[in-house]
């Protein structure tokens, strides 16, 4: 959205299949496993993580935990990404919060965006390569010296209209090739400050205003592949009455959506994950639970999952403040200890 060892498996087809009550029962018998068992795969990339995005806010994060019963694995946290000046003058707060976290003893997963609609054309042209440098050389400095990878995920949701991260160049026109550059300059910018960092390459879900696959930077510099998923009550209801079961089968089937993300990370041997994933309707229970079922039937293959407990950002998904009680059962069955 915008910012100022292996489990049980639940097979895809058998997850459309299953009722409210079926998949809760699914979910309590491999309670807890995408989060309570992480995993570190040889190349030191950790996978099977669970994470909370409550707005770089350190007290959210311990209100999070607590509220979960256990501490989440890492915290998402966003660089400024309305302009440059904002997005320099982000880096020092934002490096900040992630010592903060760091010195909790969890992980923290960084996004580094561009700074503004058109923000690509600099990029590209190697204009930006001293800021992203700072950005870079921030994030390592919050780290004490290790060799421990280090988590960037780079201008996300490049697919969605609305989004100033929009893979356009200055004039407004989608432009894949500038993304691509744009991307391809960043990674290397950051690989010149260290070898720990590693990519997320993050569509929204869906194709949007352009076909995301276009706009894959390539193996060399991708490391996971992640999709940003909600259910909006606005635009999801539709009257179905379901729980939301309708629009899993649409989210899980839909170009781009679920098994397409799937089915690339297999293609290019990466790994998945849900950058960002929110239910802001306590209607949809059933789109939770579903969902859940799915984010844990990824086992080693998923890298991380991250809920959006915010109100902000066009979207109130937030569990914490009690607002969507049946949601937050789901998640806490999943999820929670």
């Amino acid at each position: 959205m915008f910012d100022t060892d292996q489990p049980r498996q639940t097979s895809r087809r058998d997850a459309l299949r299953l009722g409210a009550g079926a998949a809760a029962t699914a979910l309590v018998a491999c309670r807890g496993h995408a989060g309570e068992v992480p995993g570190l795969r040889q190349d030191g990339i950790p996978t099977r993580q669970l994470g909370a995005i409550t707005g770089n806010d350190p007290a959210s994060m311990r209100r999070w935990a607590q509220w979960l019963g256990r501490p989440q694995d890492h915290d998402l946290l966003y660089f400024n990404q309305d302009s440059w000046e904002q997005l320099d003058q982000s880096i020092d707060f934002i490096a900040g919060v992630g010592r903060e976290v760091l010195a909790q003893g969890r992980r923290v997963q960084w996004s580094v965006p561009v700074g503004g609609p058109g923000g690509y054309d600099s990029v590209a042209a190697g204009q930006r390569d001293d800021l992203y440098r700072r950005v870079a050389s921030a994030i390592l400095a919050a780290y004490p010296r290790g060799n421990s990878r280090i988590y960037v995920r780079l201008p996300w949701e490049f697919n969605l209209p609305s989004q100033s991260l929009a893979a356009r160049d200055a004039g407004g026109r989608w432009a894949a090739r500038l993304y691509v550059a744009a991307w391809r300059r960043i990674a290397g910018v950051f690989r010149q400050v260290s070898h720990r960092f590693y990519f997320d390459w993050c569509p929204n879900i869906g194709e949007g205003g352009i076909n995301p696959e276009q706009c894959y930077p390539g193996d060399d510099v991708v490391d996971v592949v992640s999709l940003d998923l909600y259910y909006q009550g606005q635009y999801d209801d539709q009257n179905m009455r379901d729980g939301g079961r309708s629009i899993f089968g649409y989210r899980l089937s839909q170009p781009f959506g679920l098994a397409w993300l799937s089915s690339f990370g297999a293609r290019h041997g990466k790994l998945i994950g849900l950058s960002e994933w929110g239910v802001d309707d306590d209607r949809a229970a059933v789109f939770a639970q579903l969902l859940a079922a799915w984010i844990v039937a990824q086992g080693s293959r998923l890298s991380h999952h991250n809920y959006w407990d915010r109100s902000d950002g066009g979207i109130n998904a937030k569990l914490t403040d009690g607002h969507l009680p049946r949601v937050a059962r789901v998640y806490r069955a999943a999820f929670g200890r």
